[in-house]
């Protein structure tokens, strides 16, 4: 999975993106700062992240 996302350069808080894709404020804010990576995620996360990216970015 590409994990150059333009959503995780800021475009978006943490609060939007966890309420989008249904993962804790913590984690995302965690994806954002890059203290994780968007693999640590399950597969129905990443696919969610990655459906958001298309909507917003494509």
């Amino acid at each position: 999975m590409e994990t150059d996302l333009n959503i995780l350069k800021g475009n978006l808080t943490a609060y939007q993106i966890s309420e989008a894709i249904g993962i804790s404020i913590e984690e995302a804010a965690d994806l954002l700062e890059q203290r994780i990576t968007v693999e640590s995620l399950d597969e129905e996360n990443q696919e969610k992240l990655k459906q958001l990216e298309a909507v917003l970015f494509d």
